[in-house]
């Protein structure tokens, strides 16, 4: 049997960033936003279409091509960029949930300045927007062309509310809040407002690996989000790339709730990457992230084990970080 830790991967060229993963037909489908490695995704032909991959163990990938691109119609959600894809099976196919982005100041530009291109914010837009498939191969954007979902913020993340009897969707404002909305049939959303604000870190932040620092994140702790019902207490849990929230309510996460994740292995802080996945395979758990160096990142796998009074804990940190410690 393969072992996920051992995964280092990338698309040809590209770097590897926010992603989701889905398991169809035996085969796992990887999409994540493309960007060409060793550029920022300020520039111009950068992150404005995602990368899709599939694999049978989540080790050797065969990566396929692209797939959803920004529009590049003027007033549209998505005209300039798109974000962070995640998706999910429904009642009748395929649901692609993905942030659009409206970014005018993306200038022509020949030196590779990285992070060090200046940031302009006037006219940036972030919106949630949704495209369709029954195959995962071909895609029809399903939303509002100006107002996409109706959703601020970025960083979708989807999950089913069988109590309730709803869908909820959770993304990212700012960086550290967190909206939620729900629907009945994942196409037609009602926004529920802020349903949780993350306690700010700062780099230096005793317990965090060393990795975490040079991410380029500012510590935007509430990206990249999952939310899920944590499989040994049935609580419902939000997860962050640092931290996570337990609660009883899916739509209240508490601040003075917030706990830092347990980063020691064997005596040493070890990194498991940003803009995680939780997923289940072959009966085991594995945290997915983004590790290595900045505008290099690769897709890591970390084995985990869900802790009942917390989130979860290191089993086999990913082979494709380096040890470190604090």
């Amino acid at each position: 049997m393969a072992d996920p830790t051992k995964c280092s991967y990338a698309p040809p060229g590209e770097y590897m960033k926010d992603h989701c993963l889905v398991h169809h037909d035996g085969w796992w489908h990887l999409f994540n936003i493309s960007g060409t490695a060793g550029y920022y995704h300020g520039y111009n032909g950068n992150e404005e279409t995602f990368a899709w991959s599939i694999s049978r163990d989540l080790v050797e990938w065969e990566f396929r091509g692209h797939v959803l691109h920004a529009s590049q119609w003027p007033g549209f959600f998505d005209q300039h960029e798109v974000w962070a894809p995640f998706c999910i099976r429904g009642p009748d196919g395929f649901y692609m949930f993905y942030t659009g982005i409206i970014h005018p100041h993306r200038p022509m530009e020949y030196r590779r300045l990285g992070h060090d291109h200046p940031w302009v914010h006037a006219g940036h837009r972030e919106t949630q927007g949704l495209a369709r498939s029954t195959d995962l191969t071909d895609w029809v954007k399903v939303c509002d062309r100006e107002d996409g979902l109706g959703i601020p913020g970025r960083d979708s993340h989807v999950v089913r509310d069988e109590e309730g009897e709803r869908w909820l969707l959770y993304s990212t404002l700012g960086s550290r809040k967190a909206h939620v909305a729900e629907s009945s049939e994942l196409v037609r959303w009602r926004p529920l407002g802020v349903c949780a604000e993350f306690p700010a870190l700062s780099p230096d932040q005793p317990g965090l690996p060393p990795a975490s620092r040079d991410l380029g994140q500012h510590l935007n702790v509430a990206e990249s989000l999952t939310v899920m019902r944590h499989p040994l207490t049935g609580r419902w849990v939000m997860i962050g790339n640092w931290q996570y929230i337990l609660s009883d309510d899916p739509c209240r996460f508490r601040p003075e709730d917030a706990r830092m994740h347990d980063f020691e292995f064997e005596g040493r802080l070890m990194d498991w990457g940003f803009a995680g996945e939780m997923i289940e395979h072959e009966g085991r758990w594995y945290r997915s992230g983004a590790v290595g160096r900045r505008d290099h990142w690769r897709l890591a796998f970390s084995e985990v084990e869900w802790v009942g009074d917390g989130a979860f804990g290191l089993v086999r940190p990913s082979a494709a970080v380096p040890n470190a410690s604090g």
